[in-house]
């Protein structure tokens, strides 16, 4: 406890995305600055790839900044609260996009799975590591649209069928761009025998 005062003494806590001083890693101010966007394609996704959440959310996976999970998993559940198109009380399990076993290792940790946590925390639904991405694909983000939809066809399958069967799966990622993934994901989990896939990202890149 001692030890935590002291550090705070010398290294004050700051807001990951201004570096203002606050107690939070993603500051009341910086948070007010998100707006949430309504469902396009039957996807959910919390708000568009800008500002102050691309920022945070770039941080929160190729910073090692942690400590982002909980505020932007905290975004997730207020979304989701927000959104009446959408009922948690009918998803029996979350199901986090996963990576690569070679990028998991290099990066420590799967962002997809620790925002997943905190709104499993909240709600009270299992998070379930049920999909297994089996090619070591290029980031979406970086690529040409006409290289995405390609890039990650047939990278995804199902690791315990037992766990989707005839569950309805709350699919989770942190950014749409194309769908292509999402697409895979989801069609994977359809031929194992899920009831329903919904689909919610914490982001979506808008192409101008």
């Amino acid at each position: 406890m001692w030890l935590n005062s002291l550090l705070n003494l010398i290294f004050p806590p700051r807001c990951e995305v201004c570096r203002k001083g606050s107690e939070e890693a993603l500051c009341s101010e910086c948070f007010g600055q998100i707006k949430f966007m309504k469902p396009q394609l039957g996807i959910f996704s919390a708000s568009v790839y800008d500002g102050v959440l691309r920022d945070a959310l770039h941080r929160f996976k190729f910073q090692k900044r942690k400590n982002l999970a909980e505020p932007l998993g905290v975004l997730l559940v207020k979304y989701l609260s927000h959104t009446p198109d959408f009922s948690m009380e009918e998803v029996d399990c979350i199901i986090p996009v996963p990576l690569h076993r070679k990028r998991q290792r290099q990066r420590g940790y799967n962002q997809a799975e620790l925002l997943a946590q905190v709104i499993s925390k909240y709600y009270e639904v299992p998070v379930v590591s049920a999909l297994e991405r089996t090619k070591d694909t290029h980031p979406q983000f970086d690529l040409p649209r006409e290289e995405r939809l390609t890039n990650v066809k047939g990278a995804f399958k199902i690791s315990c069928p037992k766990a989707v069967y005839n569950k309805k799966i709350l699919l989770l990622d942190d950014i749409y761009t194309t769908g292509s993934t999402i697409a895979e994901c989801s069609k994977a989990l359809k031929i194992a025998g899920a009831r329903g896939v919904e689909a919610l990202t914490l982001s979506r890149a808008v192409e101008n």
